[in-house]
Order: structure tokens, then C-alpha cells, then sequence
């Protein structure tokens, strides 16, 4: 005795050619809605990582001036951002210590609002009280932007990134 099998029908056996480009189109769009999200995640990342390089090297400074007991600053030149003393010892001390380098991408920009003058120089210092210049920086790197406004008396950041 022979016994029947069920056939499935052809029509159902996979998927049609018109469903498998609907599914695609379908996921397509999802990532296409997904994608500006995902870069302004990276983007934020990307701004915080230099934020917290260039918060750690301010940290530095006002820690070493505190222990040392002398001044410390912060130097901006057109690639990177500097920590050394105030009033140098040697040689060795004058060509700076840690650094931010920015590399190809410019430094922020330092602005002192108890600066005396506009043309202040650009240096950020730290003294051995515990306290630094008030001070307000500003990153405006297009992938990577934030400003980070420092308390003078606590030397802590309040950090935004647009």
C-alpha cells in the first residue's frame, strides 16, 4: 500500500521575488530614519572623548599647582593646548610638559572673562590656591563640537555640546 504524501503547493514554497525587494525597501527605510540618529551619537562620542582629554590636562594643572605650589598654565597654540609652569625652573620645564594635540583639527579658543585687556595672552592659569582664571572654552571642531564654561573657584567644568 502506497502511502500519500502532501504536496505543498509551489506557490508557497518560498518567498516571490516582489516580497524579497518589499522586505528590502522596508529595511532600507528603516536605517535611512535610523542613520541621523546614529551620527549624532558618534558625533557626541567623538565631542565628548576631546572634551574629557582637554578636562583631564586642566585637572592636571590645577592639581600640579596645588602640590608644587606655584602657578600653573595652560598654553593654546594653533594645534594643541599645553600644561606647563607658570615661572619654569630649567630648561627642561619651559618646553612644557602634557599635551592636547588637536592635530589637524584647530584648538579651542580660550576666553577669559576677567582678562584685563582684549589682547590678552593666550594662556589659562591655575594657582596654588586651588583656583584657576575664569574661563570658557570653546571647541568648534564642525564633527565634534562643546564648550565647557570652568567654575573659578572649583575649577569644575559645565560642559554642553550642541
Amino acid at each position: 500500500m502506497r502511502r500519500s504524501r502532501k504536496r505543498t503547493p509551489r506557490r508557497w514554497a518560498g518567498f516571490t521575488l516582489i516580497e524579497i525587494c518589499i522586505a528590502i525597501f522596508i529595511a532600507v527605510m528603516i536605517l535611512l530614519a535610523a542613520a541621523p540618529s546614529i551620527t549624532g551619537v558618534i558625533q557626541e562620542r567623538k565631542a565628548r572623548k576631546l572634551f574629557e582629554q582637554f578636562d583631564d590636562l586642566a585637572r592636571e594643572a590645577g592639581k600640579r599647582a596645588v602640590i608644587e605650589r606655584r602657578a600653573y598654565v595652560l598654553a593654546w597654540d594653533d594645534s594643541g593646548v599645553t600644561m606647563l609652569p607658570k615661572e619654569p625652573k630649567n630648561d627642561a620645564e619651559a618646553q612644557g610638559g602634557q599635551r592636547v594635540d588637536f592635530g589637524e583639527r584647530q584648538a579651542p579658543e580660550l576666553q577669559l572673562p576677567a582678562a584685563l585687556t582684549d589682547a590678552a595672552p593666550v594662556v589659562w592659569t591655575f594657582w596654588p590656591t586651588g583656583t584657576c582664571e575664569p574661563a570658557t572654552v570653546i571647541c568648534r571642531i564642525a564633527t565634534a563640537p562643546w564648550t565647557a564654561t570652568y567654575n573659578p573657584l572649583t575649577e569644575q567644568p559645565v560642559y554642553t555640546s550642541p
